[in-house]
This record gives structure tokens, C-alpha cells and sequence, in this order.
């Protein structure tokens, strides 16, 4: 094959190559192509070298911030919860999972995590039936909490995360086991917000699910949503059966595993996100 016309060949193949930099090459005289398409080439070698960079310190960085962060859970002691536990129902304390079958973090067991709620059924914490079991990490009814809840009034439970984070699940139920059949959730909404307000109704909840009119949830059921920005989640019956509500745990699973660190930087596993 003629020089000339492979030297031509490297042109045009330098050309397509980087055809991201410039289109000029091809179009200009052949010595002033030859010119350009070294100059081309040069400058996709910068380019690349610079991509590279980016991705290695962006991989980098992510991994070492995620890696830097172990969430940290409240104490789950099965042995401690079940000597504890006074009831006569065969069904004991069980633990409640820190992550979904996807790795997303049950944002309700983080330490940081509160319960409040509207009333307390009195005269049974702590051997049953207390505030603080909303998210204790047991299920079942010994490890539950009843509203004192009067026929048409709403019974409310909420947990407070501590901090905004994406939120896209929430899953709760009145007997995880199933022994029980009372003191179903029935008329309920799953509310959400960043900055609270006692109110159910004020402006600062998001209704994320409505159940009116829906099934009474017995066993744990899980509610899934588009994903939410929330501090606050609660859980707003209008409805019960009979009046008083019985929720054995209340989860809520971050849509990926994310925290907001100082400095605005809102960290992914796999992404690193820069806020404004």
C-alpha cells in the first residue's frame, strides 16, 4: 500500500478518534491535517489522563468516606428481651433486621432514632406496651406499644430519625406472629416531614400512603413510595380495631444507604453527590 495513502488512513482514523476535541482535521489541506491530527492527538491524550484522574479520586474518595461510616445501632439483646418479656402468647421477641434484603439500612434502629406518640396504654410498661418498643428491634406483642386511644380519636406514633435522610419504606404491624388479632392499624396515613409539627394536618407533613378504608395490618406489612427527603415519620390512625392501636415496630428503610455529613456532602454507597 502506497506511504501517502496509509499516512491519509491515520489521519482520518485520528480524526474520528477524537472527534469529541475538533472536527477541523479532515478538512483542512493535507500538511496542515498532519498538523492538526498530532495536535488532536495530543490533546485527547491530556483529556483522557485528566478523565482518568477523576474517576480514581472519585472512586477513591467515595470508598473511603463510606467505609468511614459504620452506622450504629441500638443494642439488640434477644436473651435480655425474652426474660423480660411477660406474656402469655407463645410468640416471644424477635429481631428485627438492621437491613432489608436489598442493604438498605432500617434508618429506625440508628441510635439516634426517637419514638413519640399521641397516648400510652397505662398500667403495663415496662413489661409490655411501652414507647420506647416502637423501635427497640423486637417484634411481637410483649415488645410493643398500645395506644389510650378513645373510639373516633386519632392514635398517632412517630419516629424521630434525628436527621433528614431519603426514606422510600416503611413497614410495621400489630403482632409480627400473627397470635393476636386485636388493635389493628385499619384507617391509618404513613406522614412524613423535615421540620416538625405535632399537627398531622399542618402543612409540614407529606402524606406518603393512605390507607382509608383499606385492610386492617395485622402481620408486619410493608408500604413502599417514591423516595422522600424525612426527619419525621408517623403513622396517623383515624381508625382502629377496636379503638385502641397496638404497633409491635415501626421500620423505615433509607432508598439507599446515604448520610448527610457536615459540610453538605451527601454520601452514597457508589456515588458521591455534591450538594448545594
Amino acid at each position: 500500500m502506497h506511504p501517502v495513502k496509509v499516512m491519509v488512513d491515520k489521519v482520518i482514523l485520528v480524526h474520528l478518534y477524537y472527534n469529541c476535541i475538533g472536527r477541523q482535521a479532515i478538512q483542512y489541506p493535507f500538511q496542515e491535517s498532519l498538523r492538526n491530527a498530532a495536535k488532536l492527538r495530543k490533546e485527547g491524550k491530556i483529556m483522557l489522563k485528566r478523565f482518568m484522574v477523576i474517576v480514581s479520586v472519585t472512586f477513591m474518595l467515595t470508598a473511603a468516606i463510606a467505609a468511614a461510616w459504620e452506622p450504629e445501632f441500638k443494642e439488640q439483646d434477644i436473651d435480655k428481651a425474652t426474660e423480660e418479656c411477660d406474656d402469655p402468647s407463645p410468640c416471644k421477641p424477635e429481631l428485627v433486621a438492621t437491613m432489608d434484603d436489598n442493604g438498605n439500612v432500617n434508618l429506625a434502629l440508628l441510635q439516634d432514632a426517637q419514638p413519640n406518640v399521641d397516648s400510652l396504654l397505662p398500667g403495663w410498661c415496662p413489661a409490655r406496651h411501652c414507647t420506647e418498643y416502637l423501635n427497640d428491634g423486637f417484634y411481637n406483642n410483649c415488645r410493643s406499644w398500645i395506644s389510650a386511644t378513645s373510639p373516633g380519636a386519632e392514635a398517632w406514633a412517630e419516629i424521630d430519625l434525628g436527621r433528614p435522610y431519603p426514606v422510600k419504606k416503611v413497614g410495621f404491624g400489630s403482632d409480627h406472629c400473627g397470635n393476636y388479632q386485636d388493635r389493628a392499624a385499619k384507617d391509618f396515613r404513613i406522614l412524613v416531614a423535615t421540620s416538625y409539627n405535632e399537627d398531622s394536618e399542618a402543612a409540614s407533613w407529606k402524606v406518603v400512603y393512605d390507607n382509608e378504608d383499606g385492610d386492617p395490618v395485622h402481620t408486619t406489612v410493608y408500604f413502599e413510595f417514591d423516595e422522600v427527603e424525612a426527619r419525621y415519620v408517623k403513622i396517623s390512625v383515624l381508625n382502629g380495631v377496636p379503638a385502641e392501636v397496638r404497633i409491635d415496630e415501626i421500620e423505615i428503610y433509607s432508598g439507599a444507604l446515604a448520610v448527610n455529613h457536615p459540610g453538605k456532602l451527601a454520601i452514597y454507597w457508589g456515588q458521591v453527590k455534591a450538594q448545594d
